[in-house]
């Protein structure tokens, strides 16, 4: 559903409290180039490489040009999809928005227990080795006799 970038942002803002205690919400920023679905058939035939024109046509497509486009900012969760169009001009104000509603709700992310994953897996190796050579040493010590 287009919405207006007020609009979106509120509804934005609904989806990260919606989804808050479980559930996920995707964001996909990219620029929108009004060319359509002649476009994107000519991208696909260009990535198969069936159309050494079209692979052309996306290299030169893809080179710069001094027009400015909009941007496309889509958010969807399982069950709602919202987007909406920045033009150029407003993009610094909707981007400034944008970035505080995330850091409002940066607290509902996961936090990632990689890191302390893999120290705690570090600890473990190393009192394996530990104990490993330990045992190795009391192997190697003469028993004195008696």
């Amino acid at each position: 559903m287009l919405l207006s970038n007020d609009e979106f942002l509120t509804a934005l803002a609904e989806l990260f409290t919606a989804t808050k205690d479980a559930g996920s919400v995707s964001l996909t920023v990219k620029r929108y180039d009004y060319q359509g679905v002649k476009q994107e058939r000519q991208k696909k035939r260009a990535r198969r490489g069936n159309d050494e024109e079209a692979m052309k046509l996306l290299i030169d497509r893809m080179s710069l040009d001094e027009k400015e486009y909009a941007t496309l900012v889509r958010a969807a969760t399982d069950k709602k999809k919202i987007s909406t169009l920045v033009t150029p001009a407003d993009l610094d104000v909707f981007l400034a928005r944008y970035h505080g509603l995330l850091l409002i709700n940066l607290d509902s992310i996961k936090k990632n227990d990689r890191l302390r994953r893999k120290k705690a897996a570090i600890k473990r190796s190393m009192a394996k080795k530990m104990k490993s050579k330990k045992g190795q040493q009391r192997e190697k010590t003469p028993k004195s006799a008696a």
